[in-house]
């Protein structure tokens, strides 16, 4: 189930805005849009993004992070996440 870009925020408890500043940057990208411009996201996103927090409280600016974040290509990468 795709979730719109508000309810991914509401679900992580981060702005909308700063999804839209995590997908202009490279960080985070959704998954798909949908035929009216919303952005939709997976629970692959939201691995990614508990992977982008959990690097940013421990301090590395964004450009680190983006360097850091592990493929979530196959089922055993996002289970070892």
């Amino acid at each position: 189930m795709p979730y719109t870009i508000g309810q991914m925020a509401e679900k992580l408890r981060v702005a909308p805005s700063t999804l839209r500043y995590y997908d202009k940057e490279g960080l985070l990208s959704p998954a798909a849009v949908s035929e009216g411009g919303r952005r939709l996201y997976t629970h692959k996103d939201m691995i990614r993004l508990h992977q982008i927090q959990a690097l940013k409280s421990l301090g590395f600016s964004l450009s680190d992070i983006k360097t850091r974040l592990v493929s979530l290509d196959t089922p055993k990468e996002v289970a070892e996440v």
